[in-house]
């Protein structure tokens, strides 16, 4: 999208050569005035450039902006702006003045369009839940239909994309709502909630033949929600479990660390994580991706949700991988 239709056209203007301590003044009411020579808008004027270049005519304060076109992005603007500092830039079309194209007006026209591709995406995803349920009581009625064992292979892979797909859905509703929702904090030992997070992987590490141990030694209380917390702690498990070869190790630890916090660390034998992808393995629907070992699929969502409740409790986590012999991700939260 172009900026056209964001150009403020209606603003106030100052001549070259009026004081600063007038310039002032109408600066309390305006976030940006337009300086006029002979009735020529020759750049803008904001407190900020006042603040900078103290001097007692209007001309002199004035700060060289570079001029944007009407049919330059959105995108390609605020660039500009990060490039300069500028929180106002002046459009130009057909060589002369057209108008005021502000910071403001951009990030919240970008922060109304998110909201509303974010509403679209979580409706989408609440509607997908009915028929992707019916299809898969579907495979179940025909998978118990003996005049079809021999489309038994087929019918398991319609099983599997469903359960994907449920899979992707709870994800992206838990990556749109996460960040907005209050958090339910509880007291808890984290030892004893770590501990609680591996029994429902008792299955998946049995189908790959790994070892899980564990060294849970902090003896810390954390303040923290543990369905949220419990989540991402599966997030890693996981994680580990999808990109281990069978009979591999799984090593999960926690123990007290300076400062009044609590290490929780997780570490596979996998196949490690490539330079080529340790800078995006964090983010949102990241590309950083590929099958586990099986050909287990992921949705590119699961780091990231991860990332954002242990940041909602205040804490941080770092992946260490010499992108061949396993990977781990160490947790600090206070505890």
């Amino acid at each position: 999208m172009n900026i056209q239709s964001l150009i403020t056209k209606q603003y106030t203007t100052i001549d070259a050569y009026a004081g600063a301590v007038y310039a002032t003044d109408l600066l309390r009411t305006q976030d940006v005035l337009v300086v006029v020579e002979n009735n020529q808008p020759i750049g803008l004027l904001t407190a900020s450039d006042l603040a900078m270049k103290r001097h007692q005519v209007v001309a002199d304060c004035v700060v060289s902006r570079p001029p944007v076109n009407a049919t330059e992005s959105v995108s390609s603007v605020l660039a500009r702006m990060k490039t300069t500092g500028a929180t106002a830039l002046p459009v130009t079309s057909r060589g002369g003045f057209y108008g005021i194209i502000k910071q403001i007006d951009l990030l919240t026209h970008l922060h109304v369009d998110h909201e509303k591709q974010r509403a679209a995406l979580l409706a989408a995803a609440h509607d997908l839940r009915s028929p992707i349920a019916s299809i898969t009581l579907l495979g179940t009625i025909l998978k118990a239909d003996p005049a079809l064992q021999k489309h038994q292979e087929l019918i398991d892979k319609l099983g599997e994309s469903c359960d994907y797909a449920q899979v992707l859905i709870q994800d992206i509703l838990s990556a749109e709502q996460s960040p907005a929702e209050a958090l339910a904090l509880e007291t808890e030992n984290i030892d004893e909630l770590v501990d609680e997070c591996t029994a429902s992987l008792t299955e998946q590490l049995a189908g790959k033949q790994l070892v899980l141990s564990k060294q849970l030694y902090s003896n810390l209380t954390v303040k923290v929600d543990r369905l949220k917390l419990k989540r991402a702690i599966n997030n890693m498990l996981s994680n580990s479990i999808k990109f281990s070869h069978p009979g591999g190790t799984i090593t999960l630890s926690t123990r007290a660390a300076p400062g009044n916090r609590v290490f929780l660390v997780v570490r596979d034998t996998g196949i490690g994580i490539p330079d080529t992808m340790r800078d995006r393995i964090f983010d949102k629907f990241t590309k950083a991706r590929r099958p586990g070992t099986s050909g287990e699929p992921t949705t590119g969502l699961g780091l990231y949700l991860t990332k954002t409740i242990i940041e909602s409790h205040g804490g941080t986590i770092e992946m260490e991988s010499d992108g061949k012999t396993g990977t781990s991700f160490i947790v600090s939260l206070p505890a």
